[in-house]
């Protein structure tokens, strides 16, 4: 018993020892732990943050399609328009080009005078009514 009298304060310093050690090595591993914690709910929030702009770009993107393809319509109809258009004044121009309508005019004047002003004024009222037709989708 004598001995073990003598060896409690080299017990006591060993066990003073190793409660420090362990209460350091606790610490430690519980900031890590409470570093750990607070870098996992950051990364939580940036997904998160990151999923919604995904969903937000990918909606952007699906719009930009959708207009893309109106587009390519419109830009498909204005052709086949501009092509229709075209072979109809081919049409006219080959007209003119097989008659000599100024011969014709000295010689009837009463046959082509009325046809040349009918025509005309038919172009006109047509440019008219485009005229209108633009200056009122302006300001719509």
């Amino acid at each position: 018993m004598l001995g073990l009298i003598k060896a409690a304060p080299l017990i006591l310093v060993v066990a003073g020892g190793a409660y420090a050690y362990h209460t350091t090595t606790v610490s430690k591993a519980e900031a890590k732990i409470a570093r750990l914690e607070s870098n996992a709910v950051i990364l939580k929030e940036n997904a998160a943050k990151l999923d919604a702009a995904f969903e937000s770009e990918k909606a952007a993107r699906e719009r930009s399609e959708q207009n893309l393809q109106i587009q390519l319509e419109a830009v498909s109809a204005l052709t086949e328009k501009n092509t229709e258009m075209q072979a109809e004044m081919d049409d006219y121009l080959s007209i003119f080009k097989r008659h000599n309508l100024t011969k014709l005019a000295r010689v009837k004047p009463g046959l082509i005078e009325p046809r040349i002003n009918k025509g005309t004024k038919d172009v006109f009222d047509a440019i008219e009514q485009d005229s209108v037709e633009v200056e009122n989708a302006d300001t719509n």
